[in-house]
């Protein structure tokens, strides 16, 4: 629970920044979050990598696994759908159609 925990609060934190700050920031910041840096809108520049690292193990977790801790991970990635990096909207996207869609029959 412990590492679940830290990717709530991850996850919580950027949304919040990106959904309070993410507009101050150059779109040229959010070309490939992975290389970006910042001091503007710390959770939205420092933590990308972060949270795209977050989405990329999302993607390698057992569909029995994820199945387990659906009901935290779909309201989080919900939450992502509208940040302005692109590279996190596509991993999401991602995330979406090869472990939600499964669960809702969708795939």
């Amino acid at each position: 629970p412990l590492l679940l925990d830290n990717i709530v609060d991850v996850l919580t934190k950027f949304s919040e920044s990106e959904k309070r700050d993410g507009h101050l920031i150059d779109p040229n910041v959010w070309r490939n979050a992975s290389e970006s840096g910042g001091k503007v809108a710390v959770y939205c520049t420092s933590f990308a990598v972060v949270v795209v690292n977050i989405l990329k193990v999302m993607l390698k977790i057992e569909p029995r696994q994820f199945q387990k801790h659906k009901e935290t991970f779909f309201p989080l990635l919900c939450s992502l759908v509208r940040v302005q990096s692109d590279e996190i909207r596509a991993l999401v996207d991602e995330v979406l159609r090869t472990q939600v869609g499964p669960l809702i029959g969708a795939s």
